[in-house]
């Protein structure tokens, strides 16, 4: 169950708040992201990248990303590249992200950065973002 608002997560929630500036928009995750809550961050992340956007994905807040919210990453960084867009993954040192990217070593089929400034100077860097 995803929401918008911020209210008290129950256990096995995942809260997904959005916000654009420009052309890069900054998805903030904060919960669990699984089987249970995957399509509904699947379901912003699309829009997003039909609406021609970056994205930087907040990943510091989760407690907690099961082998489909991997997926879900891989699968976003191959439709951001196919429209000329980028994904960049903030982990913030959060151990339950870094732990399995590094494991499965997703880590280095995606970008990303330790702070939403780094994931920001990275797509300003490459003339992305805005300033």
């Amino acid at each position: 169950m995803s929401e918008t608002t911020g209210q008290s997560l129950r256990p096995g929630d995942l809260a997904i708040r959005c916000g654009a500036v420009g052309s890069l928009v900054l998805v903030r995750l904060r919960g669990s992201l699984d089987l249970a809550t995957a399509d509904d961050l699947a379901d912003v992340l699309n829009t997003q990248l039909r609406n021609g956007r970056d994205i930087v994905l907040d990943c510091t807040g989760l407690d907690f990303m099961a082998v489909v919210g991997m997926s879900l990453m891989l699968e976003t960084h191959r439709a951001a590249t196919a429209r000329h867009r980028e994904l960049i993954v903030v982990t913030g040192g959060n151990r339950a992200v870094l732990r399995p990217l590094r494991v499965t070593r997703v880590d280095v089929m995606l970008r990303l950065a330790a702070t939403i400034d780094d994931a920001c100077a990275q797509l300003r860097s490459k003339g992305l973002a805005p300033g």
